[in-house]
């Protein structure tokens, strides 16, 4: 009876007295665990800071080789693992993508070098953010073709003869231009035409052109109809030059320095990996540019520049200058973002 009774007068007159402890505990014991948040709140911010929020950016290729590093990098996952959900846009050429990135509908894009260059040369705020595909003497990725029957087998023999190229005074035209030369024949003499690269095949069968600068996968459908490849090995502008890179605008670069940094980190990676990685590639080579896998198994593949050397664009300038392609060269640091 006590006991019972003793908790019947607990429960009517010391019930009040609890329940204000109790709650009294419960908010010092909120109170703790708020200064506990706040006490840890800075590294919480700090680890979340770590992590890269996605950023969406908008980049201009071609269907080809040369924009390889884009497909590869969507594909194995480098582009994600850097923060960057890349929109993909096709063009048909570089002066396209580099007109889309001068109006602001692209943030980046892959552009030749030629394209640049002139650019550059009329004032156009284009810089380089990355390289891209390599020509080198080791692993060329364009030559001359002709005709299986052609008399022509060296520099010399192409003076006085047509070569089609794929834009008069582009980066084909100028490398020729200076192989001629540089190994006896004339180029002044030699006739250049304009030919879109699918009509270079029927146009060497046909015998329209005597020869035609080309580069994959057209060198490898045209050789495998019989047509003979002639490299440029000795005496072109360099042993290795850039033939395209990821173009943007100074503008660009100074508004998104987080998203420049994120995207040229990634392509340095891509660029590693490729190069160690050819057989790799190619199937999500065929899957993006439709290019049959087996065709891409027997072409000359590029390698992609791994840094930005000013040689690699220098002989190109200053072989725009010499075949009036520019007025006047210019240093090499100019085009390329954070060189200065």
């Amino acid at each position: 009876m006590f006991v019972t009774g003793k908790r019947s007068y607990l429960g009517a007159f010391a019930g009040p007295d609890i329940g204000v402890t109790v709650r009294r505990q419960m908010v010092l014991r909120l109170m703790a665990a708020i200064a506990a948040l706040l006490l840890v709140s800075p590294s919480v911010a700090s680890a979340q800071a770590a992590v890269k929020a996605p950023l969406t950016i908008h980049v201009g290729a071609l269907p080809s080789e040369v924009a390889g590093e884009l497909f590869y990098g969507v594909d194995m996952g480098f582009f994600k693992k850097a923060g960057l959900d890349v929109d993909i846009q096709y063009f048909n050429n570089g002066g396209a993508i580099a007109a889309a990135v001068a109006s602001g509908a692209l943030d980046l894009g892959l552009s030749d070098l030629m394209s640049v260059i002139n650019a550059h040369s009329r004032g156009l705020p284009f810089v380089y953010a990355a390289p891209g595909l390599l020509t080198t003497l080791k692993a060329p990725t364009f030559g001359i073709l002709v005709p299986p029957n052609s008399t022509i087998h060296d520099a010399k023999d192409f003076s006085g003869k047509s070569m089609a190229v794929s834009g008069l005074k582009n980066i084909a035209q100028i490398t020729a231009s200076a192989w001629i030369d540089a190994n006896g024949g004339d180029s002044k003499t030699v006739r250049f035409i304009e030919v879109p690269f699918p009509s270079l095949v029927p146009a060497l069968a046909q015998g329209t052109i005597d020869s035609s600068v080309a580069n994959e996968p057209w060198m490898t459908l045209a050789t495998d109809k019989g047509n003979r490849l002639i490299f440029m090995e000795k005496g072109a502008l360099a042993p290795a030059f850039l033939l395209s890179g990821w173009v943007t605008t100074r503008e660009w670069t100074q508004k998104n320095p987080d998203a420049l940094a994120r995207f040229t980190g990634a392509i340095h990676e891509i660029a590693v990996w490729a190069n160690k990685n050819p057989q790799l590639t190619a199937p999500i080579l065929a899957k993006y540019t439709k290019i049959d896998v087996g065709v891409i198994g027997r072409m000359h593949r590029g390698q992609f520049a791994e840094r930005f050397e000013p040689g690699y664009v220098q002989p190109v300038i200053d072989a725009a200058a010499k075949y009036g392609v520019i007025a006047a060269g210019f240093p090499a640091s100019a085009i390329i973002e954070g060189s200065k």
